[in-house]
């Protein structure tokens, strides 16, 4: 079935239809999949369902872009539909504050998934799948040995190589640098802020499970940072905002990296595939949607294809600053605690345009 009319057929959701979510949620995957993933459901049952929903607010806010891309394209404009970002991330914080919504939202996230094409959406839910079972075990004072169990869980997910992503940094210079870099952020500023802000919480959740000890002390972080990330729903001025950069495991979750360093990876990963594919959707100027998407995705699970060390890893995503990327977890933070500014290292030298190969030029 062809890309564009696929695109038009995803209906349009309005009020609080728009709340209509993913597939299947984490907790609903088979244990061949991805292990043991009751864990964080029964230790900490409402941070499990804020994730979830979480999950299914990405899936119907990609079927969102994904609409209004194509019909931006199809009139010819360079422009977004007026008043587009600002009513849709409003529809979309409304439901993920309500827990009351799970059916809606479930079919709505399935549409907005389906609308990215069969391989794109598995990669994306299988990415979710695996850090719902990192979190999972994270969370099991059972679990004696972490490092193993996570050991364990990454090569259940790196089973299937045709939809996971590698265990190994994707240079950070592929947000800039691809054809359609920063659609989705200069043209609906407000939903990708949305999404970073989701991947700050799942990262910022990692640091209780990993730093404080089970019981009433771990609840209380976790509290915590639930309570910093509603607080960034808020549109107020940092932290009580969204991140300006994208949160990134050595900025926020360190304590995961010691435990796996290779897990993080791919967490970093996902998030930055999510970045791109919303750029592609978000783009005028995209001009074949699916054949972008297949070379996206061909990039991102290539696991030699624009590789970075670790060491470049962290140093970049730090550079980039904690501050901007959404703040410590467990620490308030209210200014820059760097001297310069967010992603300039990535343009200072003039590097030339990054190229995913297939993906059509502009």
């Amino acid at each position: 079935m062809p890309f564009r009319p696929k695109l038009l057929a995803v209906t349009a959701l309005a009020g609080s239809a728009v709340v209509a979510g993913a597939g299947a949620p984490a907790s609903a995957q088979t244990s061949s999949e991805t292990g043991n993933v009751e864990a964080l459901s029964r230790h900490h049952g409402d941070l499990h369902d804020l994730l979830t929903r979480l999950g299914q607010v990405h899936g119907v806010l990609l079927g969102e872009l994904a609409r209004e891309g194509e019909a931006v394209r199809e009139r010819g404009d360079t422009l977004p539909t007026a008043g587009f970002d600002d009513a849709t991330v409003e529809r979309l914080i409304d439901a993920l504050r309500d827990d009351g919504r799970a059916d809606r939202l479930a079919r709505g996230a399935a549409e907005g998934y389906r609308a990215l094409g069969p391989r794109a959406s598995e990669v994306l839910r299988r990415g979710q799948s695996f850090q719902h079972e990192v979190l999972s075990i994270l969370s099991d004072p059972e679990v004696a040995d972490r490092s193993a169990a996570l050991d364990a869980a990454l090569a259940r997910y790196r089973s299937r190589p045709d939809v996971a992503l590698p265990a190994v940094p994707k240079d950070m210079d592929v947000l800039y640098g691809h054809p359609h870099a920063l659609a989705f952020r200069t043209h609906y500023p407000q939903l990708d802020g949305l999404v970073w802000s989701g991947h700050w919480l799942r990262l910022a959740a990692t640091e209780p499970l990993t730093d404080l000890t089970a019981g009433p002390e771990r609840q209380a972080g976790i509290d915590t940072v639930t309570a910093r990330f509603h607080a960034k729903l808020s549109f107020g001025e940092p932290p009580q905002a969204f991140p300006s950069e994208l949160p990134l495991a050595p900025a926020i979750a360190p304590g995961f990296i010691w435990y796996s360093p290779e897990s993080a990876m791919v967490w970093d990963n996902l998030s930055m595939l999510m970045e791109v594919l919303g750029d592609i959707l978000a783009s005028p100027e995209t001009t074949d949607v699916e054949a972008s998407l297949e070379a996206t995705l061909d990039f991102f699970l290539d696991p030699e294809q624009a590789v970075t060390d670790r060491d470049e890893w962290e140093i970049m995503a730090l550079r980039h600053g904690i501050f901007f990327q959404g703040g410590f977890p467990l620490a308030v933070m209210t200014e820059n605690e760097r001297n310069a500014g967010m992603h300039a290292a990535h343009l200072a030298g003039g590097a030339p345009l990054m190229v995913i190969p297939g993906m059509p030029r502009r």
